[in-house]
């Protein structure tokens, strides 16, 4: 058991600047006998401050403090980045369960995490007044997920996947654990899927909209259109969380899947986490977003405007009816 503590400024000590790998450069054998700066130096935020707090335990068993210095020296302490500390944020979530349930409310009614987070803010005037990050409701959310299966429930499904692929070779299925050996994302498609992306893969939806029943986990799929316009299934995933490396998983396994053949086109909800996912995984297709989250928008931003009936009108005809850029933009004007 521990019997006495010391706790110190973060700027507490002498600065250290540890060198970093310098960058690539032609110099001579006098320059980097001469120049001892060529190597860049890290900065530090330790300036010696002499702030300190001693305490030890008691005969009774509490804690005293015995000795205190709180004058700071070499720096101005601003407590407003007291925030920024990964626990007082956590713990602001925990005296504020309320903030906890509104996510899973909105969450259950299929809005992103991400979207959450800025309609908080929104209520908070502006993010710099947010006591958390968009990263602890990511927290959260992981949190209450069940990461692990049943393991019935694991075993039904990898037993349906051993039978697909029996029944057919060109079935398709991958999935990774985390650090403790859970069950974290999976991915399959089945062999029709596989040869209908041969005929219809020029342009796909991906949609995660879809949750579960009973683990909460975001169902995603990949859809097309075939010649007859009717949807075609593409591929399907269940992923632990909605983030750009889970996306980035999810979009190079099934290009896998597909032989590295990326689409021409691919449209998605306005997810950044799926924006920076695609700019790293299909580089060179076209990434657009869904027609129903922009029309969504028009009612979110101008539905309380006075002429707004007869401006959604024209937005409407300037979306649907116009074919080229000459067209659209004097209608979008």
């Amino acid at each position: 058991m521990k019997r006495n503590c010391r706790w110190t400024c973060e700027c507490f000590g002498k600065t250290v600047r540890k060198r970093k790998k310098p960058e690539p450069r032609l110099v001579s054998d006098a320059q980097i006998s001469e120049d001892e700066d060529l190597c860049p130096k890290r900065k530090s935020k330790k300036c010696d401050c002499t702030v300190f707090l001693y305490a030890k335990v008691n005969k009774s068993g509490q804690w005293i403090i015995n000795k205190a210095y709180l004058t700071h020296v070499g720096h101005n302490p601003t407590p407003g980045k007291s925030k920024n500390i990964s626990r007082f944020r956590k713990k602001f979530l925990v005296d504020n369960p309320h903030l906890v349930r509104q996510l899973f409310i909105e969450r259950k009614a299929g809005v992103p995490v991400a979207n959450i987070y800025r309609s908080m803010a929104k209520q908070r005037n502006g993010l710099e007044d947010m006591s958390f990050e968009h990263k602890d409701l990511h927290a959260e959310v992981a949190k209450q997920k069940k990461l692990v299966f049943e393991q019935g429930d694991a075993k039904v499904m990898f037993d349906y996947f051993k039978r697909m692929l029996e029944d057919n070779d060109k079935f398709f299925h991958t999935y990774r654990v985390d650090e403790d050996g859970r069950l974290k994302d999976v991915l399959w498609v089945d062999a029709r899927s596989r040869a209908a992306y041969e005929e219809f893969g020029d342009v796909v939806v991906f949609d995660s909209t879809y949750l579960t029943n009973e683990y909460k986990l975001p169902f995603c799929n990949f859809v097309g259109v075939n010649h007859h316009g009717k949807t075609i299934l593409l591929g399907c995933a269940l992923v632990s969380r909605e983030t750009a490396e889970t996306f980035e998983w999810v979009f190079s396994s099934w290009l896998r899947c597909m032989g590295d053949k990326a689409p021409i086109g691919i449209l998605t909800d306005q997810d950044p986490a799926m924006r920076k996912a695609l700019k790293a995984v299909m580089k060179g297709t076209t990434h657009r977003w869904c027609i129903w989250q922009i029309l969504n928008k028009f009612s979110q931003k101008l539905g309380k405007r006075i002429y707004y009936p007869e401006l959604k009108e024209g937005l409407h005809r300037a979306v649907y009816n116009n074919l080229d850029c000459q067209e659209f933009e004097p209608m979008g004007a």
